[in-house]
């Protein structure tokens, strides 16, 4: 099948011996051991941030060392070594590459910093809610890896900070005095960057208010940082009841080191989510899409929801027509499980709420009744 033989696997040989060859080489720069390797704190300390320790591991033309090194200066850049080694620097395309190098088309105008409005929708402390049985708490600016189309890059800064306890406490005491919400979603930034004593406490805090039935935490360390998910997190996070909502965007992402962090939590009984960016010549294709959706099914991560992409500042590089999603979704009737359908899902602007996303030849109204088209284009009538 065509989508089988184009879409570059993380588990693919290809994939795996380019990894070995630049980790080799980040290794030996570095003087480190495969131990260093897989330690998260390690990984942090050492991510690649400046265009001089790209150009260590890689050749880059004069132009595209003045670009990001531009670029850089005003939208800062972090790849953890580990994200920097699925890189295929023989395709200028490569999914890994476009998502975490800075682009020259990042400075352009279009675009808003904040399109969903998150600054006029906190009513406390480090929350964000545009619904009323749920809401956001921001607990960190801090990611691994700094993704380009970032919906929050208006928050990166220079320099990685985690919310205070003062706002932490004060977006609590906003949840405890408002019962109609049910449901609390942590993330940042990227909410595991925190250390397992301050996720405790929140998760601790949370669980004890009556109202409060469900938590999530929103994370891409999966993705980027695979090496943070061990055993006593994945205890804490089923203590606790917490759901884990993730982002792989493409099945190159989804490796060995992933599929490791994914069992972890899977085999500790705790959900797991994917919510896909739609992002131009990342993953806009529909035979790319579902072989991604179909290796996270693969793996047990639940494909939940496609997004299509913000109109953020600096990202329209990445826009796509929503008729191209709309065709994927057709693709993938009748072509794959419906366990590997996400939602297809449009965030309005200005916080108010995602609207889904369907093929709309699929239903139509007909005198005293309705016609649906199948996936095979054939066309059935119920009175």
């Amino acid at each position: 099948m065509k989508h089988k033989s184009n879409v570059r696997l993380g588990f693919s040989e290809f994939s795996k011996k380019l990894y070995e060859n630049t980790k080799n080489k980040i290794l030996e720069e570095l003087n480190a051991t495969e131990k260093d390797w897989n330690n998260p704190k390690w990984q942090l300390k050492n991510r690649i941030s400046d265009v001089d320790e790209i150009s260590k591991y890689t050749n880059i033309s004069q132009e595209e060392y003045e670009n990001i090194k531009k670029v850089g200066e005003k939208y800062r850049f972090a790849i953890t070594p580990y994200y920097f080694s699925l890189i295929d620097f023989d395709n200028p395309n490569c999914p890994i590459k476009l998502q975490s190098f800075p682009n020259i088309e990042e400075l352009g105008e279009t675009g808003q910093l904040d399109p969903m409005n998150e600054e006029q929708s906190n009513p406390s402390g480090k929350i964000t809610r545009r619904y009323p049985n749920k809401l956001i708490i921001n607990v960190t600016n801090a990611c691994p890896m700094y993704c380009r189309h970032c919906q929050r890059r208006r928050l990166i800064g220079n320099f990685d900070k985690h919310t205070s306890r003062k706002d932490i406490d004060e977006s609590i005491e906003f949840i405890r005095n408002n019962p109609t919400i049910r449901e609390v979603l942590i993330t940042g930034g990227d909410a595991l960057l925190l250390p397992n004593m301050k996720l405790e406490y929140l998760f601790d805090t949370l669980s004890n208010i009556d109202h409060v039935e469900v938590l999530r935490i929103g994370t891409r360390t999966l993705a980027t940082l695979p090496f943070r998910i061990d055993d006593e997190l994945a205890c804490l996070l089923r203590k606790y009841k917490v759901h884990v909502s993730t982002q792989f965007n493409h099945a190159c992402e989804i490796t060995p080191e992933a599929v490791n962090a994914i069992d972890k939590l899977v085999d500790h009984g705790v959900l797991v989510r994917n919510q896909m960016v739609l992002l131009h010549n990342i993953n806009d294709d529909k035979y790319c899409i579902q072989k991604t959706n179909e290796e996270l099914q693969k793996y047990r991560v639940i494909p939940y929801y496609l997004f299509h992409p913000k109109d953020i500042k600096g990202t329209e590089h990445f826009q796509v027509d929503i008729s191209k999603g709309l065709e994927i979704m057709k693709h993938l009737e009748g072509r794959t499980s419906g366990m590997c359908k996400p939602t297809y899902v449009y965030n309005s602007p200005c916080g108010l709420g995602k609207v889904p996303l369907v093929p709309i030849e699929n239903i139509e109204h007909v005198e005293n009744g309705y016609k649906f088209t199948t996936w095979e284009n054939k066309t059935v009538k119920k009175d």
